[in-house]
């Protein structure tokens, strides 16, 4: 299959110290993390590509993802977990931790991955399963997700408006079934399908005719340094 991909994202253990504000969780992932960026417009009818960078890294218990994004056009729609969080100003990490049967494997029905969406106040969408067959995660696995947005609700421009903004957020591992020394497979997106300006931006390439982050065929490699 012909793909262009990136080299192997190394995500570093960036020790326990992490406090529980954004600017303080900002901080450390930007000094101790390692950071990719999303920039990657693989539908060129969607040309327009807010900045946005990516800063990871995981503790024995979580793995942190924190996305600076500049220039998007501020939607929040989405109040309750489990809503159309895509529609909004949102950013996502897809990921598959079955690293053999993902890389051997071309079809995308035969892979299971989860996809964890998030809005820029934290609201998360999420689902574990092969592309036509998805479970949706239960309440008492979303809440184990930790989110720190950088703006509340009483924060936010006015809708339509340019803003920029931040999120970090923590997934337990063994949520995810990694540990320290994992090798996977995932991608990290960013898009905002209803905002004035519709975007769908990727760390690694997708070949599709339309947009669809749903194929794990593209996933790139990852792995937790041990």
């Amino acid at each position: 299959m012909n793909r262009t991909t990136n080299p192997v994202f190394q995500i570093p253990y960036i020790g326990e110290t992490l406090k529980p504000d954004y600017l303080s969780l900002f901080e450390q992932l930007k000094r101790l993390g390692a950071a990719v960026h999303i920039n990657k417009i693989n539908w060129p009818e969607y040309s327009y590509a807010p900045f946005v960078q990516l800063f990871a890294g995981f503790t024995d218990a979580y793995l942190w993802l924190c996305y600076e994004v500049k220039g998007d056009f501020l939607r929040a729609r989405a109040v309750m977990d489990q809503e159309a969080v895509w529609e909004d100003c949102c950013v996502e990490f897809f990921v598959s931790a079955d690293e053999k049967k993902c890389r051997e494997s071309s079809l995308q029905d035969e892979i299971v991955y989860r996809n964890f969406e998030f809005n820029i106040l934290g609201v998360v969408l999420s689902a574990c399963g092969t592309k036509e067959d998805r479970v949706a995660l239960a309440v008492e696995e979303l809440d184990r997700i930790l989110r720190y947005p950088e703006l509340s609700r009483d924060m936010l421009p006015e809708e339509g408006s340019l803003c920029d903004w931040g999120l970090c957020i923590a997934i337990p591992l063994d949520l995810l079934g990694l540990q320290r020394g994992s090798r996977f497979k995932g991608n990290f997106q960013k898009c905002g399908d209803l905002t004035h300006a519709p975007h769908f931006l990727t760390w690694n390439n997708i070949i599709s005719a339309e947009p669809d982050f749903h194929l794990p065929q593209f996933f790139g490699e990852m792995v937790l340094v041990d």
